[in-house]
């Protein structure tokens, strides 16, 4: 499944905080397969997607992220900028 919901993404973003990207690979993951999905930015999707990006920039993408797929409503193409 590739939706995530604004539960999911926070609960991500505590993990992800208290963590970091070890063992959370997966939900990281779906974060960027949902993303894609509804159009955010390119950029941002593969600085999150990347694990050889430096820490502190896939945690600013993930954050823009998880903004926009809040954000967003089905069907809606989202164009944040990096």
């Amino acid at each position: 499944m590739d939706v995530m919901s604004t539960t999911d993404l926070s609960h991500l973003a505590e993990d992800l905080v208290s963590d970091g990207f070890v063992g959370h690979e997966a939900a990281v993951r779906q974060a960027v397969r949902a993303a894609r999905m509804a159009g955010v930015s390119a950029v941002l999707t593969g600085v999150l997607a990347d694990p050889q990006e430096p820490v502190v920039a896939r945690l600013r993408a993930f954050g823009m992220v998880a903004a926009a797929l809040a954000n967003a409503t089905p069907h809606t193409s989202l164009h944040v900028a990096a």
